[in-house]
């Protein structure tokens, strides 16, 4: 991403080996897409299994996604539904939010999905 022009900060990663982005500030939003879709294979060959998988696991964070935008409607966020084929950070990537307003950043904290895998079992 750098490469790109984007300053992107080195991952942390949390117990479990996935990657972390703090402290991630997106200045231009354009400009990220752009540097993003020019890095999106380098991403997925890092992280396969982000992106590789089963399609059970799959249907259930698609609806966690869509459930989230319902949710983001409901608190009166002109909020998309998710990209087919997509879901979590992904699936709103092109939406034309300003993520950083009050009124967002709110709507979030109400409708921030619980994990959807967690019961995937039962």
């Amino acid at each position: 991403m750098r490469e790109e022009g984007i300053n992107f900060p080195d991952p942390t990663f949390d117990i479990d080996g996935n990657p972390q982005f703090d402290n991630l500030e997106i200045e231009n939003e354009e400009e990220f897409e752009s540097a993003f879709e020019n890095c999106e294979d380098i991403l997925r060959n890092a992280l396969p299994e982000q992106f590789d998988l089963d399609p059970e696991v799959e249907a259930a964070l698609v609806d966690a996604s869509l459930e989230f935008s319902q949710c983001m409607r409901d608190q009166g966020i002109d909020f998309p539904d998710p990209k087919p084929g997509e879901f979590g950070f992904f699936a709103f990537r092109d939406a034309d939010i300003d993520f950083s307003s009050e009124a967002v950043q709110e709507a979030f904290e109400i409708c921030q999905p619980e994990n959807p895998l967690e019961n995937l079992d039962d």
